[in-house]
């Protein structure tokens, strides 16, 4: 155990709570709030992500009140007897939020500030924009500390291109974000600050080198995401100094174009969902990991499965072994997969697959272009061909690629015929790749 594990284990075992109270919300329900006192002067309001609570939470919590700086953290889980998940959060009303606000406000009489993570980002913004409609003490909200937001109605299948929640522009508190790098989000961080800016908001990047999301709070770490971990106390002391440049939160809100509204939940709960219309897949031309490069225009007359993934991704990597059981399935049928890893480096890719044998090729987006052309937003995200290569389904996350109800949504664009099969690009076999 590294040094930094050794830390987060000892304030997991050690840092007790300070005290609890409850709040009650405007329609009488009571939350249960965590309290980490500090005797400083400001005070994080610190709203449970979609994935509830976790032991890490309450250890950095303490750590930061180690530090001078109070941490409230009220379980919106327990409060209305939740099931953690994605959309988790989505029923509950953005007046909560202003009257947690209130409440820290008032009984400890500091300076606020809010804190979120994921979707939980848009509830926190919906609830200050109806909070600055019904208070006159806006300036006491310092401002949003947020980790990984995620501000889209839906997360695009592929191929696509991502609708904001309306109040991703229209809110005008300051803002400051921590993305970390490794994450589908990292990819598309510039375009949200871009999208918050436009409400007035004041906003701050801090990208985040070699974590992903939620590393944090997972109860799975690397020694680096640890060594980050007990560095946050500092990063959000001085990110809370930069949000208090601008003296609170403004009187009033941001217009806004349409109404609030959370994001929504997928309509289907099935693996493959047919993708609308007849679009034709973007250009595919990137160098193989095993050499040269493929051109997805060469596979004219094969379906195609193109799968964006990357190595920090453990849903990506679970899915690897069904991707190649399904490749030795159906290959001979005419079904090619492309596995584009983004934003990493033919090391990193060759070291990961020493132990690893697939058939199919790897190709590399270091830069992340493809990504951006392709419409991805998350990983892992698939799409697959048909043989003219029409985008026929597009999905994001991970599930058995060999199970029966894939293979049966495939077989139809196995059969259909069109022109003839040109020569394979397929990599040479595992034992000659070293």
């Amino acid at each position: 155990m590294s040094r930094f594990s050794s830390l987060l284990f000892c304030l997991l075992v050690f840092v007790p709570a300070h005290a609890e109270t409850t709040v009650t919300t405007p329609a009488g329900d009571e939350i249960p709030v965590q309290i980490h006192a500090a005797d400083g002067d400001r005070l994080i309001l610190w709203l449970t992500s979609e994935f509830g609570p976790t032991p890490r939470r309450h250890a950095l919590a303490g750590a930061l009140a180690s530090e001078g700086i109070g941490v409230w953290s009220p379980d919106l889980h327990a409060a209305w007897f939740l099931p953690v998940g994605r959309y988790s959060l989505n029923d509950v009303d953005p007046a909560t939020v202003g009257a947690l606000i209130d409440a820290a406000i008032d009984d400890t009489g500091k300076r606020v500030f809010l804190m979120a993570d994921g979707r939980t980002v848009a509830l926190a913004l919906n609830g200050v924009r109806l909070w600055q409609t019904q208070t006159t003490r806006s300036q006491a909200l310092g401002g949003l500390l947020t980790f990984s937001p995620r501000l889209f109605v839906r997360t695009p299948q592929g191929a696509e291109r991502a609708e904001y929640l309306p109040v991703a522009s229209a809110s005008n508190l300051p803002i400051y974000v921590l993305q970390p790098e490794d994450s589908g989000g990292f990819w598309r961080i510039g375009q949200d600050v871009r999208e918050l800016e436009k409400g007035g908001s004041p906003v701050f990047l801090h990208r985040l080198r070699g974590v992903s999301d939620g590393f944090h709070t997972r109860p799975d770490f690397s020694d680096r995401e640890a060594a980050l971990t007990a560095r946050l106390p500092g990063i959000l002391d001085r990110a809370m100094q930069l949000l208090a440049d601008y003296g609170g939160t403004p009187a009033e809100p941001a217009p806004m174009a349409g109404t609030a509204r959370p994001p929504e939940r997928p309509q289907s709960d099935a693996l493959l969902r047919p993708y609308p219309g007849r679009k034709m897949a973007p250009p595919l031309a990137l160098p193989s990991l095993r050499g040269g490069t493929i051109d997805l225009a060469d596979l004219r007359g094969r379906v195609v499965l193109v799968n964006f993934w990357a190595t920090w991704c453990p849903p990506c990597v679970e899915e690897i072994p069904s991707l190649q059981r399904l490749y030795r399935a159906l290959h001979d049928q005419g079904l090619e997969i492309l596995a584009v890893d983004v934003g990493e480096s033919v090391d990193t890719m060759e070291a990961f697959l020493s132990d690893k044998p697939i058939d199919f090729p790897v190709l590399m987006d270091p830069d992340g272009d493809a990504l951006r052309r392709w419409g991805i937003y998350a990983f892992p995200t698939t799409l697959v061909l048909d043989r003219e290569h029409r985008v026929r389904y597009a999905v994001f996350g991970a599930f058995d690629w060999s199970s029966d109800e894939v293979v049966e949504a495939l077989q139809p664009l196995l059969d259909a015929t069109t022109t003839p099969r040109p020569p394979s690009p397929t990599a040479e076999p595992a034992s000659d790749r070293e």
